[in-house]
């Protein structure tokens, strides 16, 4: 007669591990949800450029980031500076060179993150 009496709480424990597992399951399976999520979130293009910059920056190279979002936001600049430095001569040197200081200027003046003021 012990044995009945033994068994109850062995499937009692048996059905509480059961239940256990499959809360434990369920949290593994959300928590894989929650990553792809943020993996997914972090192979936007929008997130991979913000990453580059703050790359670009934290090694000292912050103003080839201004560049590329003043190449991304002007496109006509880039095709203007592409024309300007596609010939050769030896004037035309001269001129490209000081449309380039020019536009390296401007994007200075013009870029939110001076120190100077």
């Amino acid at each position: 007669m012990t044995r009945p009496a033994q068994q109850a709480p062995a499937a009692q424990d048996r059905h509480l591990r059961i239940e256990l597992l499959r809360l434990q399951a369920g949290y593994q399976r959300l928590a894989v949800r929650q990553s792809a999520c943020r993996l997914a979130g972090a192979l936007k293009p929008e997130a991979l450029a913000a990453q580059a910059g703050d790359h670009l920056r934290a090694t000292g190279l912050g103003w080839l980031g201004t560049g590329l979002r003043l190449w991304r936001r002007y496109p006509l600049m880039g095709s203007l500076l592409g024309s300007a430095l596609g010939a050769g001569g030896r004037r035309r040197v001269a001129l490209k060179t000081a449309l380039v200081a020019g536009l390296i200027w401007l994007a200075r003046r013009a870029s939110p993150d001076r120190s100077d003021t």
